[in-house]
């Protein structure tokens, strides 16, 4: 029943047509920087998925920052619910050394802003959910398709939806894994570390605090002793604990005693870790130092923390049934399956801990094309994750 199903799906899979929508959705601009990032995006999708004869939602979430919402299927049995999801907004478009817009093909590739990250995603889910509807497959449950704003800054499309539906009992967010099975990541948190000093000149240093010189013993103590403690935590699901130090700015010109100096750092921590862990380890390297440094003045803050932002973890256990269903579907599609861990967040772990939704992460192309000067996504791997994502609602959702 369900190879005859997925056969039938697979005969109504347009690819030209998901290629195409791939272009389209590249060449409106959604990045931030403009007012309303997602504001054309999600129109244009609102309007394509009625007229493909969906019921469909455009639901505001800021202003008109909207995210977009189809299904088909009755949803009678909330066991039987699949959402596949996806963020509209970009990254910015500077630097970027192919035309942001274009959506131009190469070597197999579709290039611009968003290709990877995640439009090419957003066409494939589009395109499989089409598919199944094309083909006059009556669904015992419901499958979703959920376009949301914001992922790239403080995920609010994905908090919207864990607090107001749909709720389903699984889902995949279709970040770029080349199409293998991550069922987790790690958690995320930003913390800066301000050192404040005392500015003076610089032929006179004794009479300022030089806080660059404060911030570099804060920078040995995180080097040699944090990290390498850090570097020995681990789990089966996330993969190992990070610590990455990003930024430092302090001073204002070479002959001033630098009366300031800003770190900032990214710390990715696991479930059995805890954002104010995370914290108070700094704090601790700081206390320790003031010990014997009374000039020390340092405080350490969570940046957004103002907003209230946790980006937490992600874990669906392998033995899930979704994650046994898309090993099922890549061995179909693409002869072969492999499960790991994502090495980025996603605002999957927001549908997980705050919407109950098993979820998993699975997509076309590679993360290190993502945010690049040259972001492309293989046509190829578009097409196969249509395919996957069609299995899976045939899967999941059952027929009538």
């Amino acid at each position: 029943m369900l190879t005859n199903s997925y056969q039938k799906a697979l005969e109504h899979l347009d690819e030209n047509k998901i290629i195409d929508l791939t272009k389209n959705l590249i060449a409106i601009p959604s990045y931030h920087g403009l007012a309303e990032p997602e504001k054309d995006i999600s129109a244009y999708l609102y309007k394509y998925l009625a007229e493909e004869g969906f019921e469909t939602e455009h639901v505001p979430v800021v202003g008109e920052r909207k995210n977009v919402i189809a299904w088909h299927g009755p949803g009678r049995d909330n066991e039987k619910t699949l959402m596949l999801e996806g963020h509209m907004d970009t990254v910015d478009v500077k630097n970027m050394s192919v035309d942001p817009f274009s959506g131009e093909i190469k070597n197999g590739n579709i290039y611009g802003r968003g290709a990877v990250d995640m439009k090419g995603a957003l066409a494939a889910m589009v395109g499989a959910l089409t598919a199944v509807k094309s083909a006059g497959i009556p669904l015992e449950g419901r499958a979703y398709f959920a376009g949301v704003i914001d992922e790239e800054r403080n995920y609010r499309g994905a908090d919207y939806i864990a607090k107001n539906g749909p709720l389903t009992r699984y889902a995949i967010v279709g970040e770029p894994t080349e199409l293998e099975i991550h069922n987790g990541h790690r958690g995320l948190i930003w913390i800066e570390v301000k050192v404040n000093g005392k500015y003076a000149h610089g032929g006179t240093p004794e009479k300022g605090i030089n806080a660059i010189e404060k911030a570099g013993a804060i920078i040995t103590e995180i080097i040699t002793k944090l990290k390498p403690e850090i570097k020995k935590k681990s789990h089966p699901i996330t993969g190992p604990s990070h610590l990455n130090l990003g930024y430092i700015k302090g001073g204002t010109q070479p002959s001033t005693v630098a009366g300031d100096c800003i770190l900032q750092m990214d710390r990715r921590w696991l479930p059995d870790e805890s954002q104010e862990g995370a914290v108070r380890e700094i704090e601790a390297i700081i206390s320790s130092l003031k010990e014997n440094d009374p000039e020390l003045d340092a405080e350490v803050t969570v940046i957004d923390d103002d907003m209230g932002i946790q980006f937490p973890p992600l874990v669906c256990e392998e033995s899930s049934p979704l994650v046994n269903i898309l090993k099922e579907a890549s061995d179909k599609v693409i002869n072969r399956h492999k499960t790991s861990y994502f090495p980025a967040w996603t605002d999957g772990s927001i549908l997980s801990r705050d919407g109950d939704i098993e979820t998993v992460v699975l997509g076309p192309g590679h993360l290190s094309s993502a945010h690049s000067e040259e972001e492309y996504c293989p046509v190829e791997e578009i097409i196969n994750a249509s395919k996957i994502y069609i299995y899976s609602i045939l899967k999941v959702c059952g027929q009538e």
